[in-house]
């Protein structure tokens, strides 16, 4: 027996031998109605989330430099961002603080971990 090491490929066909994965179909239960309605729930709600982040990209009339109001006494143009994003971008707001929201809860659930 050689100490040779194994190379990439020798490990890719091992891994994705096709006897291996016949019997690992062949040995795969059927899942439960109960775990494939938590599984389309899950797909529904992915996808819901998708559709509302590409709706709020493709959906929203972006403008352009020239458009924004501008004021003189303020270079940085706070209040004509703040008129804008009240008036004119309410929904693209409001679904930007739903995606913020979601991903601050879900980043608090990840940080908490098990109780053990």
């Amino acid at each position: 027996m050689t100490n040779e090491r194994p190379t990439i490929m020798d490990s890719i066909v091992h891994q994705f031998n096709p006897k291996r994965q016949i019997l690992r179909l062949l040995d795969m239960e059927v899942p439960s109605v109960e775990t494939i309605l938590k599984a389309f729930t899950r797909m529904i709600i992915a996808g819901l989330f998708l559709a509302v982040v590409l709706v709020s990209l493709y959906g929203t009339g972006w403008t352009t430099v020239e458009q924004l109001p501008q004021n003189i006494a303020d270079p940085s143009n706070i209040k004509g961002l703040g008129v804008l994003i009240f008036t004119d971008f309410v929904i693209p707001f409001e679904i930007l603080s739903i995606v913020l929201l979601s991903s601050l809860i879900g980043a608090i659930y990840l940080a908490k971990g098990d109780d053990n």
